[in-house]
């Protein structure tokens, strides 16, 4: 199990999904650090647009990193990923 399964950004889709629909919510955002490049797959993988970089956002170990910005609106399409079945 694991990574290169798509399980990350069918999650990411699906919590997505029903946020920007039944949730009511009109735009999500999504950041993760520069030098994580599957995370961005992943953003983008469940709809995601990347919005830009912020530059030295996070302070890390005394460092300072720059993230990458993803948006969604609920007007955006949805992405071509099978979602994961929501229990209730």
């Amino acid at each position: 199990m694991g990574r290169g399964h798509g399980w990350m950004a069918r999650a990411a889709s699906t919590v997505a999904n029903f946020e920007l629909t039944e949730g009511g919510l009109q735009r999500l955002e999504l950041g993760h650090r520069v030098n994580n490049p599957a995370s961005g797959a992943v953003a983008r993988a469940a709809g995601f647009i990347k919005e830009g970089t912020e530059r030295g956002k996070f302070l890390i170990d005394g460092q300072r990193i720059d993230v990458d910005t993803y948006g969604r609106l609920y007007t955006d399409p949805l992405p071509d990923v099978a979602p994961l079945e929501l229990r209730r």
